[in-house]
């Protein structure tokens, strides 16, 4: 479960920022991972019936579909790091070094962002369409249509554009250089914010029956 925060521009304190930027991380890459080991059965309609080809067309684009979901939500849950990176500068100069490669790495998130923003002229160039989808992250796969699936292995453009796992090393690197930077013991410092209450006293149950004489 992610830890987010409605309003980013509020103070934070430095381990709250690094709190929710590595949780960032982690969201991201349990997203890249699904697409390592996810496999989309294509829709090889030859020699099938009408209501095959209909189950089949329906399992292809539900797969896609599944697949336009997921990431968008890791491009989502990308942008959250890079902005809580962003402002992990103001507390830790010393490791804007390390910060500014990760921004490096994952600059062409902003402009992949732009291509899930709905627009008429890109749906009319067949922006929307889900075999344009498919070819544009997985490009072999639209390729060999001899092939039933496609292969579930970090070979997978986000976006079209930036291959998936250079994205997934980015964040690897950057959450193993964020323990060492900030956790050297090897053991987190306590979740900021989270106060930890005095157990109360244990009274005596009153009595509310009438005393026997």
């Amino acid at each position: 479960m992610s830890l987010w925060t409605v309003n980013a521009n509020q103070d934070h304190d430095l381990y709250t920022v690094v709190y929710l930027l590595k949780d960032a991380l982690r969201a991201a890459l349990s997203d890249a991972w699904y697409f390592e080991r996810t496999s989309l059965q294509k829709a090889d309609l030859k020699g099938a019936g009408h209501a095959e080809i209909a189950a089949k067309l329906g399992r292809f684009r539900d797969g896609c579909k599944s697949m336009q979901e997921r990431e968008a939500l890791m491009l989502a849950k990308l942008l959250r790091a890079r902005a809580w990176a962003a402002d992990l500068r103001r507390f830790a100069p010393d490791f804007q070094p390390d910060i500014d490669q990760f921004l490096d790495e994952t600059e062409a998130c902003d402009e992949i962002k732009a291509g899930f923003l709905k627009d008429v002229q890109r749906i009319f160039n067949g922006g929307a369409s889900l075999l344009r989808f498919l070819s544009e992250r997985k490009p072999e796969a639209s390729a060999d249509a001899a092939v039933g699936q496609t292969a579930a292995d970090g070979h997978y453009l986000v976006g079209g554009r930036k291959a998936l796992y250079e994205l997934r090393a980015a964040c690897e690197v950057f959450l193993g250089l964020i323990d060492a930077e900030f956790f050297p013991s090897g053991r987190e410092a306590p979740v900021p914010g989270r106060l930890v209450l005095p157990a109360e006293p244990v009274e005596e149950p009153l009595l509310l029956t009438e005393p026997v004489h």
